[in-house]
């Protein structure tokens, strides 16, 4: 059974830890890999009021960070740490997330790397369709059937 608790001030190192985990291989493609320039870049994103720790048989196993601008959710990170992958963690996550906008009357919009083809597929099979690009992102958008 997926929980959930709200992030605090006390979860920097261990959502930098995941991050690093999760993201690491993809943007040493992209950019490259630098421990300051990351840890800086975390430092200035890290706002635990939009964070929930995704917790899985007592263990916390990544977290998901997301914000809501006029009636949109939109997911900004769901990251799971790399042990814990593969097991619908992520899957479960997301339907839930998407369930909670849903009954709130919001979309639910999100952007991945277009290197990301682990993670496209996840979304496209939850129905995630794409609507615009960036140099580097899909974005994408929920749609309910």
């Amino acid at each position: 059974m997926i929980l959930y608790r709200q992030a605090n001030d006390n979860d920097f190192d261990f959502t930098f830890k995941i991050k690093t985990n999760s993201t690491k291989q993809l943007v040493e493609k992209i950019w490259g890999w630098d421990d300051t320039v990351q840890l800086d870049h975390h430092k200035n994103q890290f706002n635990p009021h939009k964070i929930k720790i995704i917790i899985d048989e007592k263990q916390q196993v990544g977290y998901i960070s997301t914000f809501v601008i006029e009636n949109i959710l939109f997911i900004e990170n769901i990251l799971i740490d790399t042990p814990f992958q593969g097991k619908k963690i992520g899957t479960k996550v997301l339907i839930d997330t998407i369930k909670s906008a849903v009954e709130q009357k919001k979309r639910v919009e999100l952007q991945v790397f277009k290197i990301n083809d682990r993670a496209i597929k996840l979304y496209e099979r939850l129905n995630f369709q794409t609507f615009g690009q960036t140099d580097l992102h899909y974005k994408m958008r929920y749609k309910e059937n």
